[in-house]
């Protein structure tokens, strides 16, 4: 199980990450959508330590991802599957 807890994650005055707390169970297909610029890549690479949040948790069974350090994250992400797909543009 994976699980965000009051999650915010800014880049200078923007906000982009407002307090954002989800569970995705294991053993389900757990989807984040939104429109373009709603903080979805930024969540995705907070949840594997490509960034770090600015305040509040990410939690992997219980455990603390962003107090780990980088061999404890290391054997995390081994577990972790990700996939990111691009919204197709049409062009007239």
């Amino acid at each position: 199980m994976i699980e965000l807890v009051n999650v915010k994650k800014g880049f200078g005055d923007k906000e982009i990450l407002k307090d954002v707390s989800v569970t995705m169970e294991a053993g389900k297909m757990n989807l984040i959508i939104g429109a373009s610029g709603s903080g979805k890549t930024v969540m995705m690479k907070c949840m594997v330590g490509l960034m770090e949040v600015d305040s509040g948790e990410i939690r992997y069974g219980g455990k603390n991802f962003s107090a780990m350090d980088n061999n404890q994250r290391k054997e995390i992400r081994k577990e972790i599957g990700m996939l990111f797909r691009a919204q197709p543009c049409l062009i007239p």
